[in-house]
Parts: structure tokens; C-alpha cells; sequence
């Protein structure tokens, strides 16, 4: 049996934090999932995200800031004490800690998932990535096409393999929008443009808010999450003045209902890999405008959606009134389940597991 650790940076709800969260929920053959995070306490964690309690095997390092020897000997402890011999790590914290784990118990073997390459056109982190590749064997996974060609571009960086992330397309299902928005507390007689992200600069929060003041006033956007900008965000739609026409829901633990409670879903996002919100939101039946960057464009397509230049923002109206008035059925789902299923990412990571250990 194979002992796995998914080795995250931060017990938050993110895109590579679910990715993982659901490979700890799969079923996978002759494995024993564990989720550890680098980062903060499980009882604090479990309070942020409350499905992390459906996990057996939790844990938190409480890892203080900067570079934290006492980390490394807490995930040497959970080797040893659970007989692990996978480290699946995401993102480049974890990736240098399970590296530096590895040094010490030479063999597990480490598996590591580039969810995003944008980071590597900085000289700091592509010498430092390339450094931490040098010291221990890593299998490098991107999760795109689009990420493992920055990666070999930038930093002669060639993934071994490519596995698109997976969603549970049985908990992102649609439902009736009427019933979805009663949940949210959203309004019935406005047309609805969602965003699911962290409020974080690059995130396209911006651009949507000016898009919006060019657009009907019957159409009104919807933003889930939270992050460092969130206050600035919303006095910059006061500023813009369309404060009354933005609903900031912060944290969204139904995100099913989310996505039904909207009729287009828009992501205008800088840097991404493969964002698990627009395979989120496709599965819940909605169209998609969104940015092409990272491996967006590998999975939407104009029956879908939209996909457009992250430098011409003056796209961004037309395109979304366009997946408005998009007449599509079931469609948009039943594309999503052929392409994006948590069964398949895990039977392929399965196999990645299995061949590392031979």
C-alpha cells in the first residue's frame, strides 16, 4: 500500500487546496491519503474550511515564518510515525520542504504538481525552483499544457507528465437557480455575472468592476471569497459607483449553489494554471468568459464559453452579454463531466504513484 502525503503550503480554500483535498476524498487503489498543511492549526483550520473535518488523516505544522528547520523535523515525524513513501507537494513552499524532507529519508519518492509556472519568469524563484530540483529527484506534473510549456521555456523545466485537475462533478451539480439564490440571499430580478476567486491584485476583480459600469443596470456581478484587497475592492466600486450592484459574499462553503445562483461565470485572472472554479462552474451548468492565460483555453470553448486576451479588458462586455444570451441545455455539464471528473485525475495520478514506486 502507498502512503501519500498532499503536501499544501495553507489550509485554505483555494484551487491546489481543494485539488489535494479531493485526492484525499478519491478513491484510490492500494493508497492511504494524507492532507498536511505547512501552515497554521487544525482546529483553526477546520473553523475556515468545515469539510476539512471529513478528512481521517489531517494535520497541521504550525510553521512559523520564514525558513523553519522545526517544520522539516515535524514532516519527518509524520514519515516515520504513518510509514509514508509519497509526498505529492503543490507549490514551491512545499516543494522545498518535502525536498528537504526527502534529503532525510531518501526513499520516499516526491511528486510535485506545478499548478501555475507565472512565478518562474521571476529570476529569484527560477533559480531557486531549479536549485531545489538539483538537490533531490523530483517528478514534476503540470497540470496544463500551457503550464508545462512556461515551465520549459523559462526555466528548462520539462514536466513528466500533464494531468488536468478533476472535479467531484456529483457535488457540482446544478440546481434550480430560483432555490440557490433564496440560499445566498441574492435577488431574483437581476441577471447575475459570478466570480469565484481571492480578492487579491491580478485577479481581474478590478477589470470586471469597470466592465460592469459599461453594462445594463439590470445586470449586476456576484464575487465569492476573501483576501487582502477585499475592503479596497469595495471602495473602488464605490468609487467606479456601482457599490449597489456588487454583492461581496465572502467565503462560500456552498459553492454549488454559488455557481447555480448566477447565469455566467467570469474569471479575468493574470496568471493561473488550470483554475478548478471554471471546471466548477461548467459543471454547474454555466457559461464561462474568461482570460486566456495558464491552460483556461485548454478547456473552454465557444460552445462553452469565451476566452479572451488578458490585455484588451474592452472585450470583456460584449463578451459577456454574448454568454448571456448563449442557448446551451445541459450542455455546458455534460462537456464538463467528459473532461473534468476527480475519478479520472486520481486514477492518473494513481498511476504516477504506482510507477514511482518501482
Amino acid at each position: 500500500m502507498n502512503n501519500i502525503i498532499q503536501l499544501i503550503q495553507h489550509p485554505q480554500v483555494g484551487g491546489l487546496e481543494k485539488m489535494a483535498f479531493g485526492l484525499c476524498c478519491s478513491e484510490i487503489t492500494n493508497s492511504k491519503m494524507f492532507l498536511v498543511a505547512m501552515e497554521g492549526t487544525k482546529k483553526g483550520a477546520i473553523k475556515a474550511w468545515p469539510q476539512l473535518e471529513e478528512l481521517n488523516n489531517f494535520y497541521c505544522l504550525n510553521k512559523a515564518p520564514g525558513v523553519s528547520w522545526q517544520t522539516v523535523k515535524k514532516l519527518v515525524a509524520l514519515i516515520d510515525k504513518f510509514d509514508i513513501n509519497v509526498i505529492h507537494s503543490h507549490h514551491i513552499g512545499p516543494m522545498l520542504y518535502a525536498s528537504l524532507a526527502k534529503m532525510l529519508r531518501p526513499k520516499i519518492q516526491h511528486i510535485h504538481t506545478l499548478h501555475d509556472a507565472w512565478y518562474l519568469t521571476d529570476f529569484k524563484y527560477r533559480m531557486f525552483t531549479k536549485a531545489i530540483g538539483k538537490c533531490t529527484p523530483i517528478t514534476i506534473v503540470a497540470d496544463a499544457k500551457a503550464v508545462a510549456e512556461l515551465a520549459q521555456k523559462q526555466a528548462k523545466i520539462k514536466p513528466a507528465h500533464v494531468v488536468h485537475n478533476g472535479i467531484d462533478t456529483d457535488y457540482f451539480t446544478p440546481i434550480s437557480r430560483y432555490s440557490a439564490r433564496n440560499k445566498l440571499g441574492l435577488p431574483h430580478n437581476y441577471t447575475l455575472i459570478g466570480c469565484a476567486a481571492r480578492v487579491e491584485e491580478g485577479k481581474g476583480h478590478k477589470s470586471m468592476l469597470r466592465t460592469l459600469t459599461t453594462l445594463p443596470y439590470k445586470v449586476h456581478m456576484v464575487f465569492a471569497g476573501s483576501g487582502s484587497q477585499l475592503e479596497k475592492m469595495k471602495a473602488y466600486a464605490e468609487q467606479l459607483g456601482v457599490a449597489d450592484r456588487v454583492y461581496w459574499l465572502g467565503c462560500v462553503s456552498d459553492m454549488p449553489s454559488f455557481y447555480s445562483a448566477i447565469d455566467v461565470f467570469c474569471l479575468y485572472s493574470e496568471r493561473e494554471g488550470l483554475p478548478l472554479s471554471i471546471l466548477e462552474a461548467m459543471a454547474c451548468n454555466r457559461p464561462v468568459v474568461a482570460s486566456d492565460v495558464g491552460g483556461i483555453s485548454e478547456v473552454v470553448n465557444t460552445p462553452h464559453g469565451f476566452v479572451l486576451p488578458i490585455n484588451q479588458e474592452q472585450l470583456l462586455a460584449p463578451n459577456l452579454l454574448k454568454a448571456l444570451s448563449l442557448n446551451y441545455g445541459t450542455r455546458i455539464r455534460q462537456y464538463a463531466l467528459s473532461q473534468a471528473t476527480l475519478k479520472v485525475m486520481a486514477n492518473r495520478y494513481n498511476k504516477i504513484y504506482q510507477h514511482a514506486m518501482v
